[in-house]
This record gives structure tokens, C-alpha cells and sequence, in this order.
């Protein structure tokens, strides 16, 4: 007779039958717990070992034998290292530089290479957070080491910051690409940057200057950025002393709001203007004619002063100041100034060569294309370079469909840069370009050129 047999029950129907149902609720929250946070500790540090960011460069001291750079780490203690070499060799060298105190979060940095060869191209490399993690290389050029040489210049201003939930930014980040293309040796910043004050999206302020140098990466990673301070770095919910941390310049005046730098022959004055009608001071003035008066001893051939608010503008946004244009106008001619360079009205607009400003304002030629040493003192606006006006919602609109008689060339229509580019044979070309920002390719607006010969020759 077969012996009945009773079924043996799994053990783990046994246990989960004698486990409370809690007690499993419990194990399986802390399971959760425990990958999340194993997920949340990755991301972690993942973003702590994120690359260095916001890096650009400057000169403070001899463009032709030095360069500063700047970056940002996350980490308060990672040290100030930067490699580089010459193009086209292997080996690095290092340079030890210090933290720069601003309002960033993490740590600024700030390293000055010097001894570097004149009109060479470098590579480099920055430090980030911990021992493994640098930069990708990059690269910039040392200015030539004096006098007549071939280089290029860019200016730019009232960028704004990429994706405005306003839509009014529609050419920024063309802007950035095009001026990267060219690969200047030089960028003037004319001021008017992040526009703070209508852009909420990075809070606090100090947030919206580290996206502003973010999105500038292409262009100052490889060519000094100088800037000027237009009114909205100034005022308008912003702060002078914030955006001037992040912005290594030489010694000047006023708290290096006015500060000026050789390269070659080339004389540049950054000239801090911020006011729709209010000119500089007398401080100020004294400054500029001194700064002038030895840069021409020194044997300078070319003074380029940049500004931001423009002392000719004849558009409804920002009129002209005309404080600030009878200041600088017999300033300028009395030292034979041929060219100055500013924004803040969003249109471009160029002068004449102009003399006798502001009492007749006196074309000395009207040429569209050359002039000579003999000529007066162009007056050109170059704005915008990405960002559309608050108060217009589009391009500034000029105030009469007839331009002023002292006007050679003005466009609302385009967001637009300006290219100086200097020659061997003293010559000063320059040229605007303009562009939609739908990604066509920008087109030459306006084209000039001073001469220290004859023009036709």
C-alpha cells in the first residue's frame, strides 16, 4: 500500500506569509532609498567633475608677450593650473595662477602667461575639479610686437542672452558663430550684455553673467575679450562692480572703468559712457586727452576709442547724446582721432569723416569708401549684435525717413558687427556685417578705409 505523502510548501511562500506586510513595505522603500540615492550620488559627481566653464581671455599686460585667462571650477580649492605650448609641439608647459574673487558660484580663476613669443599661436589648457579633469584645448595668438603689423579686430555689443522667452535675442547666437568664424585677434565688447533687468531666466544676477560668458565661449576662449560697460551693466537691476570682477583690464581711471592697450601701433580706449544725456566728467576728459596725448608720443599710429552710448544716433530707442558729442567732437579732431566706435541704439548707422563737431558739423568728404589722414573723425554706431530693443520690439526706428546730411550709411533692419582690420601699409579697413539670424550667411553691410596715403593709390 503506497504511502500518502504530504506536499512540501516553498520557503518562500512560508516567510512572505510570516512577514508582516509593512515590514516588506519597508524593505522595499529602503531599496528605493538606496538606489535613488546611489543614482543622485552619481549625478553628483558627474556634476562636480563637470569641465571648466566660462573661459576667456585677456590682456593686461603686453599683448605681444603675455595672455590672461580666466575660467570658472566648481570647487572652491582646485588650484589655478594652466599647460600650454606652442602650436605644433607635444610637450606642456604649466603656469600657476590665483583665484579671482567674484560672485560666481564655485571659484573664479585667473592665470597670466608671460615670456610668450610675439604673433605666435599657442594652445591650451585649463584645470578643472579634481586631479583627472581639463579643459579641452584651445587655442589664441599673441599681438604682434609693435608697429605696423596685419591683424583683425572685432566690435560688438547689445548681445543679450541665447533663447529669450521674449523672442527679442533672434540674432545672438549668429552673432557668436560668425564673429568665431573670423577668428579676430581681438574683441571689443561695447556693453549692454545680458540685459538682466528683461531676462529672469538665471537668477540671481551673477547667474546671468556666468550664462553670458558661457554662450561668448567660442569667440573669447580664442581672442581677448576687452569689454566696455554699457547702462545696463551699470543700472537697470544690474551691478558695475559684479560684471568688472569677471573682467581682468589694465590700470586705467575711474576704477579701470576707463582704461586703455597697444596693440601694434593700434591705440584702443575703452571710455565707460552709460548716460542718454549726460556726458563724461571733467576727470574723465582729462584722462582721455592725457591717455591720447601719450599714446601719439609713444608713436601710435591708429587711436580707436570704444564706447557705449553713441554720440550720434538718430534713431527713436537712444538719441544721440549730445553732451557726450561736444565733448569728445574737438577732443577728437584737436588729436587727429579718425575713428570711434559705439552702440546702444539698436541700428547701425556710420558718418562722414566729420569735422567742426558739434557747432556745423562739417563732412570733410563724401566719399562712401576712403579717406585720408587729412579727413575728420568717422562716427560709427554698431548695434545690434544679437538682441532686438525692449521699446520697439524689433530694430530701433530712426527718426526721419531722411537721413542727417552727416550720414554715409545707416540699416534697422539687421543684427550686425564691426571688423577693424589693420594693415602693414597703415591702412584701417573696416567692415560691418549683417545678418537676420535665420542662419543665412551675413552679408557686408558697410565698407570703408582710412589711408595714410592717397586714396585710388
Amino acid at each position: 500500500m503506497a504511502r500518502h505523502r504530504t506536499p512540501s510548501v516553498p520557503r518562500w511562500r512560508f516567510v512572505s506569509k510570516s512577514l508582516p506586510k509593512w515590514l516588506i513595505a519597508l524593505a522595499l522603500a529602503l531599496l528605493f532609498l538606496f538606489f535613488s540615492a546611489t543614482v543622485a550620488y552619481s549625478a553628483y559627481k558627474a556634476h562636480r567633475r563637470r569641465p571648466p566653464d566660462q573661459v576667456h581671455l585677456a590682456w593686461i599686460k603686453d599683448p605681444a608677450t603675455t595672455m590672461t585667462i580666466v575660467w570658472r571650477t566648481y570647487r572652491d580649492y582646485t588650484p589655478s593650473y594652466v599647460q600650454y605650448r606652442p602650436k605644433g609641439t607635444e610637450a606642456w608647459q604649466e603656469w600657476v595662477g590665483v583665484h579671482r574673487p567674484s560672485g560666481t558660484e564655485g571659484m573664479l580663476h585667473e592665470v597670466t602667461l608671460e615670456d610668450l613669443s610675439p604673433n605666435t599661436e599657442y594652445e591650451y589648457r585649463v584645470k578643472g575639479d579634481y586631479w583627472s579633469v581639463w579643459s579641452d584645448p584651445y587655442t589664441f595668438r599673441t599681438a604682434p610686437a609693435g608697429g605696423a603689423s596685419e591683424f583683425d579686430v572685432v566690435y560688438v555689443a547689445d548681445t543679450g542672452l541665447v533663447g529669450r522667452k521674449d523672442g527679442l535675442s533672434t540674432g545672438t547666437q549668429q552673432i557668436i558663430d560668425e564673429i568665431a568664424k573670423l577668428n579676430p585677434l581681438l574683441v571689443l565688447g561695447g556693453g549692454d550684455y545680458a540685459y538682466y533687468d528683461g531676462d529672469k531666466r538665471y537668477r540671481p544676477l551673477d547667474r546671468a553673467i556666468d550664462a553670458w560668458f558661457n554662450q561668448m565661449m567660442p569667440v573669447a576662449s580664442k581672442a581677448a575679450l576687452m569689454p566696455t560697460y554699457g547702462n545696463h551693466e551699470a543700472m537697470l537691476e544690474e551691478n558695475i562692480d559684479l560684471w568688472s570682477q569677471r573682467f581682468p583690464t589694465p590700470a586705467g581711471f575711474d576704477h579701470n572703468l576707463n582704461y586703455s592697450f597697444d596693440v601694434g601701433n593700434v591705440h584702443f580706449i575703452s571710455l565707460f559712457t552709460i548716460f542718454e544725456e549726460q556726458g563724461v566728467s571733467n576727470g574723465t576728459l582729462k584722462w582721455l586727452e592725457e591717455d591720447i596725448q601719450a599714446a601719439q608720443a609713444a608713436g601710435k599710429r591708429w587711436i580707436i576709442p570704444f564706447t557705449h552710448v553713441s554720440a550720434f544716433a538718430e534713431g527713436k530707442s537712444h538719441p544721440s547724446n549730445l553732451a557726450l558729442r561736444a565733448q569728445l567732437g574737438p577732443l577728437l579732431e584737436k588729436y587727429g582721432v579718425k575713428l570711434i566706435v559705439s552702440s546702444h541704439d539698436q541700428a547701425y548707422e556710420r558718418t562722414y569723416p566729420l569735422v567742426n563737431v558739434p557747432q556745423s558739423i562739417t563732412a570733410t568728404s563724401t566719399s562712401k569708401s576712403c579717406y585720408t589722414l587729412e579727413d575728420g573723425v568717422t562716427w560709427l554706431k554698431s548695434s545690434p549684435g544679437g538682441k532686438e530693443s525692449n521699446k520697439s520690439g524689433s530694430f530701433s526706428i530712426f527718426q526721419s525717413d531722411t537721413a542727417p546730411p552727416w550720414t554715409a550709411y545707416r540699416n534697422n533692419t539687421m543684427h550686425v558687427f564691426t571688423q577693424l582690420h589693420f594693415t602693414p601699409d597703415q591702412r584701417l579697413q573696416v567692415k560691418t556685417y549683417g545678418l537676420k539670424g535665420d542662419g543665412k550667411p551675413p552679408v557686408v553691410l558697410d565698407a570703408f578705409e582710412y589711408t595714410t596715403g592717397r586714396c585710388g593709390a
